[in-house]
């Protein structure tokens, strides 16, 4: 139990700087750099670029909010 406590902790002080990074992920700039004519597979390179965005985010609140899975349950 106190294993999972820790790991609520230690994702608890993680959001603030995931929040700053993704949020310097999505300033003009790299959103401009991200919009070229390019399409990979048919799809714009700017749509690919703020899906993998989208997912990143997605996919740290998630395990931020499953405290890691680092007592195995």
């Amino acid at each position: 139990m106190g294993r999972r406590r820790n790991g609520a902790r230690r994702a608890r002080e993680l959001l603030p700087a995931c929040f700053l990074l993704f949020t310097a992920l999505l300033v003009w700039p790299l959103l401009t750099a991200a919009n070229r004519p390019i399409l990979v597979a048919g799809v714009p390179a700017l749509v690919l670029y703020l899906f993998a965005v989208w997912a990143a985010i997605v996919g740290v609140l998630a395990w931020a909010a499953g405290g890691g899975g680092e007592d195995g349950s």
